[in-house]
């Protein structure tokens, strides 16, 4: 008996635990305003990745991560749909977003083995394969949806240097 008692009370302590956490809005809504012109795009990614343990260094290289795949996808697609110099750019671009996804889910790794600088580092070189593409781009007209999409990705990168910084 008990045990039994024992093992409900530490089903109470899990249940309990775990709704006062859930939906804790203004705690990352606090971290979200130290982001400054990126809060909104801060708040975009919590309300998308809310979950019960609060890691938000975690859940904002997800958000920067999830981006850059999303970039992916669109430059692989302009890479085998176009022709001349946007397609040279656009294969260019392919092998640097792929680089960068792989130096932002290498961050992530550092980032739950608790190597804050490491975590930072990689974010850095991300960003830096990701401004490489930006670059490469500049001179073409692109359609406003893409635009979209590589900004939405500088502005998490940002938002996930500022919050494992803090």
């Amino acid at each position: 008996m008990a045990y039994f008692g024992g093992v409900l009370y530490l089903l109470a302590c899990l249940l309990l635990g775990s709704l006062g956490v859930q939906g804790d809005e203004s705690s990352y809504k606090e971290v979200c305003n130290k982001t400054g012109d990126y809060y909104y795009y801060c708040i975009d990614c919590f309300e998308k990745h809310q979950n019960n343990d609060l890691d938000y260094g975690g859940i904002s290289i997800n958000c920067t991560t999830d981006s850059a795949l999303v970039v992916e996808k669109s430059v692989l697609e302009f890479s085998k749909n176009s022709t001349g110099k946007f397609q040279e750019a656009m294969n260019f671009c392919v092998e640097k977003v792929d680089a960068a996804a792989a130096h932002f889910a290498a961050s992530l790794r550092c980032w739950r083995e608790q190597r804050k600088e490491d975590t930072i580092e990689y974010i850095q070189y991300g960003r830096n394969n990701f401004t490489d593409c930006l670059d490469k781009l500049s001179p073409f007209n692109i359609s406003v949806g893409f635009i979209r999409q590589l900004a939405a990705v500088t502005s998490y990168v940002q938002i996930s240097i500022i919050i494992v910084s803090l």
